[in-house]
Order: structure tokens, then C-alpha cells, then sequence
């Protein structure tokens, strides 16, 4: 196919060969069955109606100046979401936990089905398999717990999706789609951008090299501009050039080729984790390249999938080398697309790669549940015990305006930062739940709880109750 070949053509082409018409319910009606499976197996609306909120999620639900709760200027200025800090502003400070878990979940199903529109193939099968195996990602399932922070960003990336199909019309309106939705996701949550450029490349995947390279340099520009906002908006907010990276991140700014080793050396040990986490997925999901790749129908369009997942790969790497600041796996949600499309891509290929294809889907599917099961079951566990604990707490200590709540927590605990996170998440449901202000014990308390730690985690020591913080969980 030649390079000069242009969009007109394919579609001249095409007009010349139309494939059957289809239904509406031949076309919609796998979503009537991977979107009830996804919810009801995954354990998405458990999470949705009674959600589980991690601690430094916590100030984008509430008001500014919330005693206990960190000032979210100040978490912008450090990463530059500048887009979640309008969202905290005009929706967040007004909303409540389970307003935000049901806008996530809802704009996250969205974006879910949006995916599938644009890489669904022809068959019941494979079409059912490939939406459930793109809602049940290991990743995305790690983002449940940010739902005031990260919900702005899954409802931009929703919209963008849903307008893929008619940008796709042209090249220009396919550039200025790219360019608007990756500029509008860096300051929000970057990866969410990823995900719309790889559903692109697939969508374009019989279009020209030169179509898809206009693509993935539109990403680019987006990408730049989104950066470029920040810093301006953060000059102006606080005159200060770029985000002020937390210490916490660890990092490690290049300015020397000792500087180039180490975050090669971390970003190379973000792969290696990313990998192992994935587990057998990732096995899975290098068969379905291998396949795709040997197939002669499929070739093509795996390539220019493989620049694409090169190109947001880049990217991310080239983040780590230049600020030293490694992702967590729920950064990296390409990861997951990457082993899924090429599955998906089969399904245009020989008999046997169609095969090949679906048994992929299938096996993803049931990890990817699997996976999901885990990670909700882990979180749901904790929020009801520590929502026994606020309960009887708050009971104990008759509320707002009654006797004081404090907290203890063995020392070697609390010196740790999953020790603070843990007696932070409580202290933010203590707030949220009796608008109570906790404090810690003073010394006298604190070897009173010692001496009554056996009698339970809530404590009645006549001036003050008492919560003596659990043990750091799993999921931290």
C-alpha cells in the first residue's frame, strides 16, 4: 500500500465492496451482555455504591480549610492538574464519596463501551470477549480509589472517545481531535490520553504510514502543549517554572550522563515490575503479537499498532529519564491495550489467528476478572472494618460536640508512610462521616490504649475515646 494512498480512496474502495449490512442488535447487542457480566462479576458497583476513598483522595471531596485535610492548591502545585483543580472547585468540594465513585463508574463504562465502538470486531464471540477483556484491565482497577481526583479526567477521555468515530472523517478534524483531547488530559490524569491515541491507531489501522504519523506527531503536539500549560498557569498561580515535584517521588532531575544511568536503570525496573504484575497476561498477550505478526493479513495493521504503543511508551520513559520519577503500574494503562488489540486484531485474519484471537480474549478475560475480584474484594474488606470502627467511634463519643476522638498508633508504625496513610484514610471517614475533629492521644492515652490494645480497636477511656489504628493493610 502505498504511502500517497489517501483516506478518499479507501473509502471510494470500500463503497465499491460494502460488506452486509448490520442490525442494530447484531451491532449493540454484545454490550447487553459484556457490560452486565463486567458489573456484576467485577465488583465495579461495590466500589461504586460504597466506595472505598484512599486518603490523599479525600481533599478533592471536601470543602477548602476541612481540618485533617491537605490543601489541594497545593497538591496542583506539586503535579500540575490544573484541570482537576477546576473540577474540585466547580463539583468536588460540593459532592459526597459515593456522588463521585458513581460519576467514575459511570463515565468509566462509557469510555468502556466508547473503546469497543471503535475496535470491535465482526462475531458475537470475539465482540463480547474483547468488551468484557477491555473492562476488566488490572490497571484501571487500581484507580477505583481516586474517584474525586481522577473522575474530571475518565469524563474527558469518555467524551473524546465517543467523538473518535466522526473526527476520523478527516484528517484535519483527526489532528485537531488528538491534539484538543491529549492536551486536555495532561493536566488531568496523562495516561487517559494514551488510551484515545492507541483507539485511533487501531481505528486507522488500513489508513496510510503517512495518516497514522500525522497522528502520533498531533499526540506529540498535544502532549507539548498540555506540558506548556501547566507552566504557564503555574507561573502565574505561583511563579514558580513547572510543577515542585514532591520529595516523596524521589526525584532525580537529569543533568548528567551518572543522571541518565540511574533513570534508565528505574525506568527499566518500572518495566520489569509492570510485567510482573501482569503476569500471565503479558504471555498472553505476546502470543497474540507473534500471531498477529506472522499473519500476513494482520501484519499492517500490527505495525502501525506497535508505533503507536512505541510512541506512548517513549513518552513515558522519557518522563522517568528526564525528572527520575517512576509510574506505578495503574500509570502505565497502555500496558493493558497492548495485549488486548493485538488479540482484537486477529479477528481479521486467517481462521486459525481468528481462533487464536478469541481464545487471547478469553483467557484475559478470566484474569483480568480475576484480578479485578481481588483487588475490590481487598479494598471492600477494609472500608467495612474501618467503617465498623468510625461507627462505633463516633458512637461511643456522642459526635459533633462530644467527647473528643484520638488515635493511637505503635510508633514504628506511624514513622512509616503506609502508617500515615492508614490512620489519615481514618481520620478523613472519622470527618466525613460526624464531622468530627480527631487529634492524637496524649501521653497518658497513648499507655492507657497500650495497656487495653486487646480490648479492641475502640477504646472508652472516660475523657477521650480512643481508636487504635490497625496495622497497615495489604493494598497499600
Amino acid at each position: 500500500m502505498s504511502a500517497d494512498e489517501s483516506p478518499d480512496r479507501h473509502a471510494r474502495a470500500a463503497d465499491e465492496h460494502p460488506r452486509p449490512a448490520r442490525s442494530r442488535w447484531e451491532r449493540w447487542g454484545p454490550v447487553a451482555l459484556f457490560l452486565p457480566l463486567a458489573l456484576a462479576l467485577s465488583g465495579l458497583w461495590e466500589q461504586t455504591l460504597a466506595p472505598f476513598v484512599r486518603r490523599d483522595d479525600w481533599p478533592y471531596l471536601l470543602p477548602a480549610h476541612t481540618p485533617g485535610a491537605a490543601d489541594v492548591l497545593l497538591k496542583v502545585r506539586e503535579e500540575g492538574r490544573w484541570l482537576n483543580y477546576a473540577w474540585w472547585w466547580a463539583v468536588g468540594q460540593h459532592s459526597t464519596p459515593m456522588a463521585a465513585a458513581l460519576t467514575f463508574g459511570a463515565a468509566y463504562l462509557l469510555l468502556v463501551v466508547g473503546l469497543w465502538r471503535v475496535v470491535r470486531p465482526r462475531g458475537w464471540v470475539a465482540s463480547t470477549l474483547l468488551g468484557l477483556a477491555l473492562a476488566v484491565s488490572p490497571l484501571f482497577v487500581k484507580l477505583l480509589y481516586w474517584p474525586g481526583t481522577l473522575s474530571v479526567g475518565v469524563v474527558v477521555a469518555a467524551a473524546g472517545i465517543w467523538l473518535l468515530p466522526s473526527a476520523l472523517r478527516s484528517r484535519g478534524t483527526t489532528v485537531g481531535w488528538v491534539v484538543l483531547f491529549t492536551a486536555l488530559s495532561v493536566p488531568s490524569y496523562p495516561p487517559l490520553g494514551a488510551l484515545l491515541l492507541l483507539a485511533a491507531v487501531f481505528a486507522m489501522r488500513e489508513r496510510p504510514w503517512r495518516a497514522v504519523l500525522v497522528l502520533l506527531g498531533g499526540f506529540l503536539v498535544g502532549f507539548a502543549l498540555g506540558v506548556a500549560a501547566i507552566y504557564v498557569i503555574n507561573w502565574l498561580a505561583f511563579r514558580e517554572v513547572g510543577p515542585e515535584i514532591a520529595a516523596w517521588r524521589h526525584p532525580n532531575p537529569l543533568r548528567s550522563l551518572h543522571d541518565l544511568r540511574v533513570n534508565g536503570g528505574r525506568y527499566a525496573r518500572q518495566l520489569v515490575t509492570l510485567v510482573s504484575d501482569l503476569g500471565v497476561s503479558a504471555a498472553v498477550g505476546v502470543l497474540a503479537w507473534v500471531v498477529a505478526l506472522v499473519d500476513r493479513r494482520v501484519r499492517p495493521a500490527a505495525l502501525r499498532l506497535a508505533a503507536g504503543f512505541a510512541v506512548v511508551a517513549g513518552i513515558e520513559c522519557t518522563q522517568t529519564i528526564v525528572t527520575g520519577v517512576t509510574t506505578a503500574e495503574r500509570g502505565s494503562l497502555w500496558a493493558w491495550l497492548a495485549l488486548v488489540l493485538p488479540a482484537a486484531l486477529l479477528s481479521a485474519g486467517s481462521s486459525w489467528s481468528r481462533r487464536a484471537g478469541a481464545a487471547c480474549l478469553a483467557v484475559l478475560c478470566v484474569l483480568g476478572l480475576h484480578a479485578w475480584r481481588g483487588d475490590v474484594g481487598t479494598h471492600q474488606e477494609t472500608r467495612r472494618s474501618y467503617d465498623a470502627i468510625v461507627t462505633e467511634a463516633l458512637r461511643r463519643s456522642g459526635g459533633e460536640g462530644g467527647r473528643p476522638v484520638a488515635f493511637y498508633q505503635d510508633p514504628s508504625q506511624r514513622a512509616t508512610s503506609r502508617g500515615r496513610i492508614t490512620v489519615g484514610t481514618l481520620q478523613m471517614m472519622l470527618y466525613d462521616s460526624g464531622h468530627v475533629v480527631s487529634r492524637w492521644c496524649r501521653p497518658a492515652e497513648c499507655a492507657r490504649a497500650v495497656a487495653r490494645a486487646e480490648d479492641g480497636p475502640v477504646l472508652d477511656l472516660g475523657g477521650a475515646v480512643v481508636i487504635v489504628v490497625p496495622k497497615p493493610p495489604r493494598l497499600l
